[in-house]
This record gives C-alpha cells, structure tokens and sequence, in this order.
C-alpha cells in the first residue's frame, strides 16, 4: 500500500513541474499577450474558449460582468476549430479585443488584462 502511494506522490510531482515549466516557458516566449496584423473580424471584443473548460465559464461570467452580454462574441473550439487555427490560438481561455484597422491584441487567460485599455 505504501508503494502506490509513493508512485501516486511521484507522477503528481512530475505534473506540477511540468506545469509550472510550461507556465514559465509562455511567460519567456510572451504568451501573455500577442498581436495579430490582419484577424479578419469586426471591431469588438471576442472570447475563445472551449466547452469542458471551467475557467471558460468565470472569463464567460467576467465578461458579461464588464461589458454585458452583448458586448462581446464568443467562439467556441468545437464549433470554429478553424479560426482557433487561423488565428493561432491555442490556449483557452482567450480574449481577442480586434481594433479598427482589423488587427488585433490576443490575451491569453482571464479578461482581466484584455479590458485595461477598453
């Protein structure tokens, strides 16, 4: 019995590592935020996310709280997996806020980032 609880403390070890290096290898390659010259979209705010994810949910509820219901667009991975391609996301949650020119700054994360400037 000891032993699966040894091997237990282990693998859940190695997740944590490998979690807190994948944080900061985003961190260093600048995941915190990113700019797309051309998305394609109108002006406003649009949010990615995926239907499992729970923190999907809370960037959902943060949103609404923010800029209402109707003040933003949401994209959800298994219904557009196309424009999650095209657009380089690939971390949910995610929010794009796209400017007048049509390009765009991406967040990834919370909404909390991308609603400074707006």
């Amino acid at each position: 019995m000891d032993e699966i609880w040894i091997r237990l403390s282990l693998i859940a070890g190695a997740l944590l590592i490998a979690g807190m290096a994948t944080m900061l290898l985003r961190r260093r390659a600048g995941a915190h935020r990113r700019h797309i010259p051309n998305t394609g979209l109108a002006v406003g705010i649009y949010l990615f996310s995926s239907s499992p994810c729970l923190t999907c949910r809370t960037a959902r509820e943060k949103l609404i709280d923010r800029v209402g219901e109707t003040g933003f667009e949401e994209f959800v991975w298994e219904q557009e997996p196309g424009l999650f391609s095209e657009l380089g996301v690939d971390v949910v949650p995610a929010v794009l806020v796209v400017e007048e020119n049509g390009s765009g700054k991406l967040y990834p994360g919370q909404p909390g980032r991308a609603l400074r400037g707006v």
